[in-house]
């Protein structure tokens, strides 16, 4: 299986979502140069990348980022170890005071490739109370399958609590509260 990254094409990699919400940027070499893209462009569609055949990832750059960043990762699989995700989820957060001022929110195995849910992300930095709004939009923004690993309802659902936890951590787990 082809891998780009240190990861499978596959919309259930783990890496995925981090690398979307901390903007990274690839750098691609091949025997005629290199190259850099940012990863939001790499995954064009279901296990399609912009990465030629003859180019291998050499790097992986992310951007510095000042103090007051909130993370959050979260896999939701059948067992702890070597599981194929059924949800993960990547977040960060900035803090100034009281309010949050950015946001960002990706998440994998819920549509054909990684994705970044800029509107959710809107909802959260106009009204980061409506926690209820955040969740429905949220779940507009992706597209979970039925597949041999979960179904499209119960991804829906974890995908809501996964933001919930990472807006309210002080609530405990709730990714796999039971339908």
């Amino acid at each position: 299986m082809r891998t780009a990254g240190g990861c499978t094409r596959a919309p259930a990699a783990d890496t995925p979502p981090a690398l979307l919400v901390y903007d990274a940027e690839l750098e691609l070499i091949s025997a005629s140069g290199s190259r850099r893209v940012p990863y939001r462009t790499f995954h064009t569609g279901y296990k399609q990348m912009i990465l030629r055949p003859d180019e291998l990832v050499a790097r992986i750059r992310l951007p510095r980022r000042g103090d007051g960043w909130t993370d959050y990762y979260r896999k939701v699989g059948t067992r702890r170890a070597q599981a194929i995700s059924k949800v993960c989820l990547a977040a960060a957060m900035l803090r100034q005071g009281d309010r949050m001022t950015d946001v960002r929110i990706a998440l994998g195995s819920v549509a054909p490739t990684v994705i970044r849910c800029f509107q959710t992300e809107q909802i959260l930095r106009n009204e980061p109370g409506n926690l209820e709004a955040a969740k429905s939009v949220l779940r507009s923004e992706i597209a979970p399958i039925d597949d041999i690993r979960s179904n499209a309802n119960y991804r829906l659902r974890v995908a809501g609590n996964l933001l919930e936890e990472f807006l309210f951590p002080s609530r405990g787990n709730l990714a796999a509260t039971p339908l």
